[in-house]
């Protein structure tokens, strides 16, 4: 079977913000299934108070089908309170199996956790940011100051950048370069497209 989900991990609090230009071009193009998740399937209420019907939970999430596995930010990764376990199999599979993780803001957080940004280029909110979240990071050679990197099948994204984090998970999937490259400049510039 084709791997054609892209599984998209939510959570009470997560940032919907930095989801808000990227789920529409993913829901308008048929090569992929998208699949909201959350620990254990439950509904989940967003930071701006949008609640989500998740789809299923990452126990359910099946990593021979999965195209892509995207963390949203929130307060929850700075806090460092939650049971992760659930999540971990889910990341650690794909990591190991070189499937794409695409990370924003405070969920580049919890990859540097793992270790998962100290060997690839990457970046986040700020290096002071993530050193001071992250005591065992050791990522900083690798670290770049640009709003959105991918890199060995990692995106990482600052929270600012909501725009490029879409630009880069978009060239991820293969859209049309020239489709992307004109989303961009009106998204970001409003410039509109030549007719």
């Amino acid at each position: 079977m084709e791997a054609n989900h892209i599984y998209i991990y939510l959570f009470d609090g997560y940032s919907d913000w930095e989801l808000g230009y990227l789920l529409p071009e993913l829901k308008e193009d048929s090569r992929y299934t998208i699949i909201t998740v959350s620990d254990t399937g439950a509904d989940v209420v967003s930071k701006g108070g949008l609640r989500v019907c998740v789809d299923t939970s990452l126990e359910e999430v099946l990593l021979d089908r999965l195209r892509l596995f995207i963390i949203p930010g929130g307060q929850m990764w700075e806090d460092n309170k939650s049971d992760l376990n659930h999540l971990d199999r889910v990341v650690y599979g794909a990591y190991t199996q070189k499937l794409p993780i695409a990370a924003i803001c405070g969920a580049t957080v919890y990859l540097a956790q793992r270790g998962m940004l100290d060997q690839i280029k990457h970046t986040s909110n700020a290096l002071f940011y993530l050193k001071g979240l992250v005591s065992t990071y050791a990522g900083e050679p690798n670290y770049s100051n640009e709003l959105a990197i991918s890199d060995a099948n990692i995106i990482t994204a600052s929270g600012i950048a909501p725009l490029e984090f879409t630009k880069e998970v978009m060239k991820e999937l293969g859209f049309n370069s020239e489709y992307i490259d004109r989303w961009f400049q009106l998204f970001k510039h409003g410039i509109f497209p030549a007719a």
